[in-house]
């Protein structure tokens, strides 16, 4: 983390303060291990150990996304590497993160493939960069992309081929910007 990081605040509710604080304190290097969860990141993604740093405080912010945005979000392909990675590590992910901090289970949910799955998913992530930027500011492009503003989450979720009690269940959990408490 630099130093222009560590120091910025995130905009972060009273009610999410603690949780916050949790998920800053949560190691994911074992200190006595001689092969951390950040040399595994870095080494299986092919990437520099400095970057998947990067990418593990970015999961960071995901990990506090599911428990602070209200509705389902959906991480970047990177980010998503990290949560994929931290899943093979169970004690740490299901007791140490799901159980002691989250107080529940957090599944992972990977898409189907579908065309409709696929839309669903990148109205999702566009509504996941929006909750970034209100609680981090502006994610960064390298490690989760631009947003796309001619994605209109809401259309997409409308016009999903499920049923009518489906579709509205999936537009509750989205609520327009309008409908939310500032």
């Amino acid at each position: 983390m630099s130093s222009q990081e560590a120091t910025v605040t995130p905009a972060i509710s009273a009610e999410h303060q603690e949780v916050w604080r949790q998920l800053q304190g949560f190691v994911f290097d074992d200190p006595g291990a001689p092969y951390p969860f950040s040399l595994r990141l870095a080494k299986r993604q092919k990437w520099t150990h400095e970057f998947a740093l990067r990418v593990i405080e970015e999961y960071r912010k995901f990990l506090f996304l599911l428990k602070a945005a209200g509705h389902m979000v959906t991480p970047s392909t990177i980010v998503d590497e990290a949560w994929h990675l931290h899943l093979i590590y169970s004690y740490s992910y299901w007791e140490l993160l799901c159980v002691r901090i989250f107080k529940e289970p957090i599944h992972h949910h990977p898409g189907n493939g579908s065309d409709e799955d696929q839309e669903k998913f990148a109205a999702i992530y566009e509504r996941t960069l929006e909750d970034y930027q209100r609680f981090f500011g502006e994610p960064p492009v390298d490690i989760w992309g631009k947003p796309n503003p001619a994605v209109d989450w809401r259309k997409i979720l409308s016009n999903l081929p499920v049923g009518k009690r489906l579709k509205s269940s999936l537009m509750a959990l989205f609520p327009r910007p309008s409908d939310e408490a500032p």
